[in-house]
Formats: structure tokens, C-alpha cells, sequence
């Protein structure tokens, strides 16, 4: 949905570069750089004060600023709480290991483009959701995904970005043993054995996985999948539909969709939370409807 709000009054700008990021020194001058010969005003700080995002965020509020993020999609979970609370528009960067948000909303990877969004772009308001207090735009996991997230080296996803993922992955799967899950979900509840739950708001998750064809970040819903492969090695039949998001009857994927969505384990259980293990089970995830503002192209894909 375009959001009214009159982009051509917003000439002041919070720039927010993830300071982890390869060459994000760099970035963070030459989208400086634009800005300026673009008549834009910057708002100054130091990126390298140790405040979080929500604190800058929250000091610069009554400035009413265009927030502007460079970063991935756990970049975007860091600044969210501060976006909702004072409702400022987003403008993302896509310079993160993973950058969901921006391939479904169909935001160019290209610094230039994405600041010429500021001009051409309409500004659409989207779903996120809530995980145990915390805000998330993309996806919730536990299993195989936590596991990763947790031993994954820094260094390694700084240069390696996605295969690293994957080389770590690798690692972790032989070693997996599947854990017990309940889901509630619309009145319903399933149980199984499950390697990977993943509850998604939006269509991508992963590195470009689709959770549902029909997903979007305007349908007021949470989408997920329980993987529930009796061998560990019977996942890797299962990439084509992970891919598109299309499933058949027989495979060994459950999928479910809700507003609220409760999930349980027999044993604690660490949860990533777009990336980053930033909660525990048991988990009580809901969807908060149309509540960010970002940037996107007019000619955007359905979100």
C-alpha cells in the first residue's frame, strides 16, 4: 500500500551504517556524498559512539528524519522498535549477508539506486511481527538454522557472506538430531519431530527461500514451515520446494499460517531472530499489520 506521507518534504536524513560490514566506512561516505549534492540534509552523529540504532533513532526522533539503513535484514530488526514507535519512514540499503526484505520489496542492491528511491519511490507500509516482546521483520527459526547462527564465525560471514552459511551448516547437520515441537496455530495444533521451524512475515527467508507462493508483506499473516525429514540427508530432495515455496502433499514439510502462532519444545531451545539467536523457547509470535513505513519502487512486485 503507498503511504500519503509527502516524500518531497523529507529532506533530512538518519544515516545508519551497520559498522560490521565490509568497507562500511566507504558506504557510509559515499551515501553521505549523494545526499549532500542531492540537497539532502544529514544528520550528524558518530557511528562509532557504541549507541545501538534505537538510541540514535529515538534521540533524533523530533527531527522527524527519513531513517536510512545500510545494512542487511538483521540490521533492519536493530532499528525497528525505534521505527514503529515513532512511525519514520525507512530507507534500506541492501548491504547485508542477507537482504529478504529488500528482494521482496524489489529495492536495488546498487547504493545510487536505492538513494534514488528517495526521488522515485513510493513509500509502502508493511507487515512485521513480535517474537517474545521483540520486534522482527523477516523470519523466526530454531533447529538447524540457530545452530549455524550460533557457531558461524564472524569473520567468515564478514568475507564469505552466504557460504559461510553454508560450509558451517555442513558442519552442524551431521552431528543433528531432530527435537519435538507443538505448534498452535488458528485453533489447530501439530506436533512432530521437526530439524528446522521457520515463521516468517513476508514472502523470502534464508538466502532467497520462498516460505509460501502466496506470502506477502501486506496480508496481516505469519507463514511458516516444520521441516520433519525422517533422515537428515532427505532435506536436500526437498531445495526445489524450500526454492519456490511450493510444496507437495508428500513431502515431508508441514506448513501452517496464522496471526499468532505459539510454539513449544520439550528441552529450552535457542531462537534466531533474523539472524541473530536473540531469544529462547517457548515462543509467542503475532503479526503487527501495516506498522512500517519504507521506501520501495512504484513498479515494486506484490509484497
Amino acid at each position: 500500500m503507498q503511504n500519503s506521507l509527502h516524500q518531497h518534504t523529507m529532506k533530512k536524513i538518519l544515516v545508519l551504517v551497520n559498522p560490521k560490514a565490509r568497507q562500511g566506512h566507504q558506504v557510509q561516505e559515499e551515501i553521505t556524498a549523494w545526499l549532500k549534492e542531492n540537497g539532502y540534509e544529514v544528520l550528524d552523529h558518530n557511528q562509532k559512539s557504541g549507541r545501538s540504532m534505537v538510541e540514535v533513532i529515538d534521540h533524533f526522533a523530533k527531527e522527524n528524519p527519513v531513517v536510512l539503513v545500510s545494512g542487511g535484514d538483521g540490521s533492519v530488526r536493530e532499528a525497528l522498535p525505534a521505527l514503529i514507535r515513532h512511525n519514520l519512514p525507512l530507507l534500506l540499503i541492501p548491504s547485508g549477508t542477507a537482504n529478504n526484505l529488500a528482494r521482496t520489496l524489489n529495492i536495488p542492491t546498487n547504493i545510487k539506486d536505492a538513494l534514488e528511491l528517495l526521488k522515485t519511490g513510493q513509500i509502502q507500509s508493511v507487515d512485521t511481527g513480535i517474537v517474545n516482546g521483540i520486534p522482527f521483520m523477516n523470519v523466526v527459526g530454531l533447529g538447524l538454522s540457530t545452530q549455524v547462527n550460533r557457531v558461524v564465525q564472524s569473520d567468515l560471514k564478514r568475507w564469505l557472506g552466504v557460504f559461510a552459511f553454508i560450509l558451517t551448516a555442513i558442519k552442524v547437520v551431521l552431528r543433528m538430531t531432530p527435537f519435538w515441537v507443538q505448534l498452535e496455530f488458528d485453533g489447530k495444533i501439530h506436533s512432530a519431530f521437526s530439524w528446522q521451524v521457520s515463521i516468517c512475515n513476508g514472502r523470502n527467508y534464508g538466502n532467497g527461500l520462498v516460505i509460501h507462493k502466496d506470502a506477502s508483506l501486506e496480508d496481516g499473516t505469519l507463514h511458516g514451515l516444520s521441516t520433519e525429514s525422517k533422515k537428515w540427508w532427505h532435506s536436500f530432495v526437498l531445495i526445489p520446494a524450500l526454492i519456490t515455496g511450493k510444496f507437495k502433499r508428500e513431502d515431508d514439510v508441514t506448513s501452517f499460517s496464522g496471526q499468532t502462532i505459539q510454539l513449544r519444545t520439550k528441552r529450552t531451545m535457542h531462537v534466531d531472530v533474523d539472524g541473530d539467536v536473540r531469544t529462547t523457547t517457548p515462543l509467542k509470535i503475532r503479526v503487527l499489520p501495516r506498522s512500517l513505513n519504507i521506501f520501495a519502487p512504484i513498479e515494486s512486485p506484490q509484497t
